[in-house]
C-alpha cells in the first residue's frame, strides 16, 4: 500500500477513552510526502518531537543511512562535538536529543527523536521547546560538515557504535534467531536484511559518503514528523515548512509499508551451529488472509498471552520450551513462533507447536482462551495515551494501513471476530520457513 498523502486529515479530531480523557489529534501537509501530526494531551508534561525518514530497506543504503542519522544528531555546526550538543541539552533541563533505526517489513526507519520539559514547568517561564526545535533544525539544515563530509571524530565514534549494534544483533540469540528467519523467509525481498546493513558495508563507510547518504536521505524519504505534548506550539507546522522547503530536487521514493510475500512450494529448514547452551527454534508462516484483526488475535490466542495455547500446553503442560511465543508480522502476513528448547525436544516440540495450530483450525477455542485474549487487547489499546511513544505508535500505525481509527474503534473491530474466523485465519497459514540454532556443545560457555 502506497500512502497518499492528499488524504491526510487536516481538521482536529478527538481521541476519547472511557470518556475521561480527550486528545486532539491533525495531521497537516506541509508539502509533497512530508506531513506534521499534532497530537495534543493536557496530562502531559513533555514536549515530543520526533522526525521520521521513510525509505525502501535497502542492502546497499542501510548503513550508511543509519550512520548518517546518528551522526545527525551527534553534534552540529553550533554545536561541534558531541560533548558541547550534551552540555547544551543538560541546560535544557535534561532535554534529548537521539536517533533510532528500526524496519517495518520492507520500509526502514531512521527517526530523530527529541524532547524536553514543557515551557510551562521551566523555572524562570524559558522557552524551552523553541530552543530544542532551533537544535535539531540545525543539526538537519547545519550539520558539523566540512567540505562535503561529516566531522571525522564524530564520524569514527558514530561508525564504532553502529558496528557495535550490528554485532549485538548475533549476540541476543532470541533475536538472531529471528533475524535469520527472516533471511530465509523473505530472501530476495527488503525484508531479509538489517535496519543497520551489514558489518562490511559499515566499516567501508566515509565520512564524504555518509554525508551523501543523508543528503540523499533528505531528497528522496517520505518524511513524517510528529509533535506530541500538553499544548499547541505556536507556527510549529509553518516553522516546519518553511524549514523542510530548504530541501532541493526533492524526488520521493514511495514506499510500500503492507506487502505480502509469497509462501515457498516447500518449507525450507535451516540449521545452524553456535555456541550456545540452548536450541533456539523459529517456525515461520506465510498468508494472504484479508483480516489482519482475525490474524492477530489468532496469533495471540496460539502464543501471545501467559493463557494461550502455546503457553499453556507446550510449555507448561508438556515441558518441552523455556519459551515459546507467536507473534504475527502485519507488514508482511507473516507469524513466527520462536522457542527455546533441548536439543532432545526439538522434533517433538516442532510437532507439538503445529498440533496447536491445527487445534485452532478445527475450533478447538474455548470461551475462557477468547476471553483472556480479547482481556490482553483491551489492556493494551487501554494503555495508548500513558506516553507520547504510544500515541506516536498509534498514529503512525493508522497512517501505514491508511486508516483513521481510535483505539476504541479497534477494540470493537476485534470484539466482532468470530471463533469462525479464528479458525480461517489458521487454515490459511502455510509452513514457509524453519530455522534452528544447535548448540555447538564443545564451544558452549
Amino acid at each position: 500500500m502506497e500512502n497518499n498523502f492528499s488524504d491526510a486529515v487536516t481538521a482536529p479530531q478527538s481521541f476519547g477513552k472511557d470518556d475521561v480523557m480527550t486528545t486532539s489529534y491533525q495531521r497537516i501537509p506541509l508539502s509533497d510526502n512530508i506531513a506534521f501530526s499534532e497530537i495534543l494531551d493536557s496530562k502531559l508534561k513533555t514536549n515530543h518531537l520526533r522526525i521520521q525518514f521513510l525509505q525502501p530497506l535497502s542492502e546497499q543504503t542501510a548503513a550508511a543511512c543509519a550512520l548518517a542519522g546518528s551522526l545527525v544528531v551527534s553534534s552540529s555546526k553550533a554545536y561541534p562535538s558531541n560533548a558541547a550538543m550534551n552540555r547544551k541539552l543538560h541546560l535544557l533541563y535534561g532535554a534529548d536529543l537521539s536517533c533510532t533505526i528500526a524496519k517495518q517489513g520492507d520500509v526502514q526507519s531512521i527517526t530523530l527523536r527529541s524532547s524536553a520539559i514543557a515551557d510551562r514547568y521551566a523555572l524562570d517561564g524559558e522557552s524551552v521547546f523553541a530552543e530544542l526545535l532551533e537544535i535539531v533544525l540545525g543539526c538537519i539544515f547545519q550539520p558539523n560538515v566540512t567540505d562535503g563530509a561529516f566531522d571525522d571524530t564524530e564520524f569514527r565514534i558514530q561508525q564504532m557504535n553502529l558496528l557495535d549494534s550490528i554485532d549485538a544483533e548475533i549476540n541476543e540469540k532470541r533475536q538472531y534467531a529471528i533475524s535469520q528467519t527472516y533471511k530465509t523467509a523473505f530472501a530476495g525481498e527488503p525484508a531479509a536484511f538489517s535496519c543497520y546493513g551489514s558489518r562490511s558495508a559499515a566499516e567501508a563507510l566515509t565520512p564524504a559518503a555518509a554525508y551523501a547518504a543523508f543528503q540523499e536521505l533528505l531528497r528522496t524519504a517520505q518524511i513524517e514528523i510528529y509533535f506530541v505534548g500538553p499544548a499547541a506550539v505556536p507556527q510549529l507546522a509553518d516553522t516546519l515548512k518553511q524549514a523542510f522547503a530548504a530541501i532541493e530536487n526533492r524526488s520521493v521514493t514511495p514506499v510500500q509499508f503492507l506487502n505480502p510475500s509469497p509462501c515457498k512450494a516447500e518449507p525450507a529448514v535451516v540449521r545452524e551451529a553456535l555456541p550456545v547452551n540452548q536450541c533456539k527454534m523459529v517456525m515461520g508462516w506465510k498468508t494472504t488472509y484479508p483480516d489482519r484483526y482475525a490474524l492477530k488475535m489468532m496469533a495471540m490466542l496460539l502464543g501471545g498471552t501467559p493463557s494461550s495455547k502455546l503457553f499453556a500446553n507446550v510449555r507448561e503442560k508438556m515441558s518441552l520450551c523455556y519459551y515459546c511465543a507467536a507473534n504475527y508480522n502485519e507488514a508482511k502476513y507473516f507469524m513466527q513462533v520462536d522457542s527455546g528448547i533441548e536439543t532432545e525436544n526439538l522434533d517433538t516440540a516442532q510437532d507439538a507447536i503445529a498440533a496447536q495450530l491445527d487445534a485452532i483450525c478445527k475450533g478447538d477455542i474455548t470461551d475462557a482462551e477468547m476471553d483472556s485474549t480479547m482481556m490482553t487487547i483491551h489492556n493494551t489499546l487501554c494503555g495508548i495515551g500513558d506516553t507520547a511513544t504510544s500515541y506516536i505508535s498509534w498514529y503512525f500505525g493508522q497512517f501505514c494501513r491508511g486508516t483513521k481509527l481510535t483505539p476504541a474503534e479497534e477494540e470493537e473491530n476485534y470484539r466482532k471476530v468470530t471463533k469462525e474466523d479464528l479458525m480461517a485465519a489458521a487454515k490459511s497459514m502455510q509452513l514457509d520457513t524453519i530455522y534452528i540454532m544447535e548448540c555447538k556443545e564443545q564451544e558452549a560457555e
